[in-house]
């Protein structure tokens, strides 16, 4: 009986180890190009961070939802006018998973990152 407990801890530890990489999978393969930024979101579950992020002065700049959306639709002095959403995937383990999401300046995708894996 410990035997098939200790068996079924090691199945189950390794299962969620994966977790974040099939959701990050998920949600990566459901981005297209022409979405809006809103639509992206949505398909956002679990344990996860969204860093919304606008390029200023040759660095990436980490803003609030609320400014991100300010820039949107708005040509601004200080921003060269890219963005993008930064999303990271994580789980029980320390394993966690990310990819990019450029967006122009109307808040439409044009570009989806291939998600990595990092500890």
């Amino acid at each position: 009986m410990t035997l098939l407990a200790a068996i079924a801890l090691g199945v189950w530890s390794f299962w969620q180890i994966g977790e974040p990489g099939r959701r990050a999978r998920r949600v990566h393969e459901l981005i297209r190009p022409g979405m809006a930024f809103g639509d992206v979101e949505t398909l956002l579950t679990g344990r996860h961070y969204c860093f919304y992020q606008v390029k200023t002065n040759e660095l990436w700049q980490s803003v609030s939802r609320e400014e991100f959306s300010t820039f949107v639709g708005v040509r601004s002095t200080d921003a060269d006018g890219r963005m993008r959403l930064q999303l990271h995937f994580m789980g029980m383990a320390p394993y966690r998973v990310s990819f990019s999401v450029d967006v122009d300046q109307s808040g439409i995708v044009t570009n989806v990152s291939n998600p990595y894996g990092w500890d």
